[in-house]
């Protein structure tokens, strides 16, 4: 019982973050990698480096540290960060959620690479938290986006 009231003061207090994957040039083939590399492209937006580093962090955990490729020369994964909106975190506190208050959103832009440069894939992936008791934490959003990118990559060249 204490692990149950534990779990759900937790997600109460961080709030939840949610992500999708939107596919727009699907692998032509199935091709496979046993290493990935991570390569970050300059941002068409304003992004703290905070949020680069949770996003590599969550990342390099999914793919490499839980997931089933090594770092390496490999599949080359590069990502741009193309929105960044840390919302109102007092906002999502204040409305829990109601309607889009405060709400924060990350979004990403993923070309999966091979040695010659041919693109492989391209897909664009969305963060969003909208609630949380103390209003929620953008890091839950950056991450789900990260483990979303794991996920799509896992699925499409392992």
């Amino acid at each position: 019982m204490k692990s149950i009231l534990l779990f759900l003061v937790v997600i109460t207090l961080t709030g939840c973050g949610t992500a999708k994957t939107i596919v727009l040039e699907p692998p032509k083939e199935k091709v496979t990698y046993s290493s990935v590399a991570i390569i970050p492209n300059n941002p068409t937006v304003q992004v703290p480096d905070e949020v680069t580093e949770v996003f590599e962090g969550e990342l390099n955990k999914s793919l490499f540290d839980e997931g089933p490729f090594s770092s390496g020369d490999g599949l080359k994964l590069l990502y741009t960060f193309v929105q960044n909106d840390e919302g109102d975190r007092f906002e999502r506190w204040f409305w829990g959620g109601l309607g889009n208050a405060g709400e924060a959103s990350v979004t990403v832009m993923v070309r999966y690479v091979n040695d010659d440069g041919d693109e492989l894939a391209k897909t664009q992936v969305e963060g969003r938290i909208g609630s949380g008791f103390f209003g929620g934490s953008i890091d839950s959003a950056i991450k789900e986006a990260a483990r979303d990118v794991a996920t799509y990559t896992i699925a499409n060249f392992k």
